[in-house]
């Protein structure tokens, strides 16, 4: 059944001429020269799960449209490129970069993607039975009914979107450089869209938000407000930030209770949730090639370029002259 589900969705990439492939190796799709240029990979990791990568550009707008009878999940992400995509006549936001979490047991789409532009997507596509083998070996009672989540209906589909922060980019662009030698490929690959489909599935499906909702109340509504008061000011001013002290004047608080509300509300201290929007606005500097390494520590508030990259190593695991490098 689920080669079956590999084999169906061939019919998805017959227009972009598919050549060959077979086994544990990743499909893989030249795009033709009178159609653009790059190419289509698209990788067997187990049976009922496979992993699509698309890094192209396409001479002329061009649609794609697919209909399928068959139940799937997909956690797609659309890096770059001008794509809009509806499902069952309904369009989905297509701000990049983004993440889809898709539930469908019937599905008719449509995809647009805009000529002369680079498209870089990535999917973990997997069969219903592949699915449910993995929620199985959760192990004792999951509170996810996944069979509710692929529904009946007319279009049968139930999607989650939102955008992709830096910090997640850097582990989705690690999948894509992929750094190990052949044989060690797809052990790599597996273990990584694992971690990445975990990830949402605990973001969308169990993620407990009623518990945030409950930490602002219990803090009040006033001091919770002027705790995201306090954090705004972290991130507007992050290249010189305010002592605790003159952030606690600023809010209105006592230094005690500022500091007991963002472990209460972001569960982090208040220097801890400073370094990590700083780590995100470095990430998002370094995705500008104009914007040296240098610059980037300056304008989040590190004056030691050395100390900036131990905090960036610590926090993404290489330096990022590294990250630079692997991106491009």
């Amino acid at each position: 059944m689920n080669d079956d589900f590999h084999e169906h969705f061939n019919r998805y990439l017959h227009d972009f001429r598919s050549a060959g492939g077979g086994g544990l190796s990743p499909d893989l799709i030249d795009l033709p020269e009178f159609m653009g240029q790059g190419t289509i990979t698209r990788t067997k990791l187990r049976p009922g799960m496979e992993l699509i990568v698309a890094n192209c550009r396409l001479n002329d707008d061009r649609t794609i449209r697919f209909h399928s009878e068959t139940p799937m999940i997909e956690l797609s992400f659309w890096l770059d490129g001008s794509i809009m995509c509806s499902l069952g006549g309904e369009r989905q936001a297509a701000g990049l970069p983004q993440s889809r979490l898709l539930f469908a047991r019937r599905m008719r789409s449509e995809t647009r993607y805009k000529g002369g532009q680079t498209i870089e997507t990535c999917g973990i596509r997997l069969s219903e039975s592949a699915f449910a083998s993995l929620i199985g070996s959760l192990g004792g009672d999951a509170p996810l009914n996944w069979k509710r989540l692929l529904a009946e209906g007319e279009m049968s589909a139930r999607v989650f979107c939102q955008a992709i922060d830096p910090a997640e980019q850097l582990h989705i662009r690690r999948l894509l450089a992929c750094p190990y030698v052949p044989a060690l490929r797809n052990m790599y690959l597996e273990g990584t869209v694992l971690e990445l489909l975990a990830g949402y599935l605990q973001r969308y499906l169990f993620d407990d938000r009623e518990a945030c909702r409950k930490d602002a109340k219990k803090l009040g509504r006033t001091v919770a407000a002027s705790i995201r008061s306090a954090a705004d000011t972290l991130v507007r001013r992050m290249d010189d930030p305010p002592s605790l002290p003159e952030l606690a004047r600023l809010v209105q608080l006592s230094e005690f209770k500022l500091k007991a509300g963002f472990k209460e509300l972001y569960g982090t201290t208040v220097f801890g949730y400073l370094r990590e929007r700083r780590m995100e606005r470095a990430l998002q500097l370094l995705e500008q090639e104009k914007i040296s390494i240098y610059e980037a520590s300056l304008m989040t508030g590190y004056s030691n370029p050395s100390h900036f990259a131990a905090v960036f190593r610590d926090k993404f695991g290489l330096n990022p002259s590294r990250w630079r490098r692997d991106k491009s």
